[in-house]
């Protein structure tokens, strides 16, 4: 890759015609463009004089000079404790950190309520199977007290006597009974 010292001392001479012919042919075109539309937000490219608006003798053919917007520096650099991006931030955490404690001691309650529901249904279930199971034993007795032994035993036990045989009583013209 190397080259004799002539050939890139030509090739250097040529770029920097053509960099100068560029560079006259930019600057041409952008005082042009300055003196006809002036860009927004750069200011007024020409004041006018007060007074006569027409020019006498020779116009100068220099350089015409044009208004740069300021260059943008770079932001200083603050203190880390007076940083005023930390200052926005701090009520966002803070707000954050509130809402994750709150959630957090919300699911706890939550939690808690349910637990506490769970141990009352419980309680409530086992109570219903207790009343079934006396349902069922006061419907067994019921089924066993309806018998035709176990009713003459509670009809003795009463005070009650079995009856005799059936009888009929007839009236008479004359309105006396008579018993068949």
């Amino acid at each position: 890759m190397s080259q004799p010292a002539h050939a890139t001392t030509a090739r250097t001479a040529a770029r920097t015609a053509t960099a100068r012919t560029a560079t006259n042919r930019t600057a041409t075109a952008r005082t042009a463009t300055a003196r006809t539309a002036p860009r927004p937000g750069t200011g007024p490219v020409h004041v006018p004089r007060p007074g006569t608006t027409r020019r006498t003798g020779p116009v100068g053919t220099g350089p015409q000079l044009r208004l740069v917007p300021p260059a943008r520096t770079t932001p200083t650099r603050t203190p880390p404790r007076v940083r005023p991006a930390a200052r926005r931030r701090a009520p966002f955490v803070v707000l954050l950190v509130a809402m994750l404690v709150a959630t957090t001691v919300g699911l706890l309650l939550l939690n808690t309520a349910i637990a506490v529901d769970s141990l009352e249904a419980n309680q409530q279930r086992a109570a219903i199977a207790e009343q079934a199971e006396e349902v069922a034993r006061l419907e067994q007795q019921v089924v066993v007290a309806d018998t035709a032994a176990e009713l003459a035993r509670a009809a003795a036990a009463a005070g009650l006597v079995q009856p005799g045989a059936a009888a009929h009583l007839v009236l008479q013209p004359d309105g006396t009974s008579v018993l068949l």
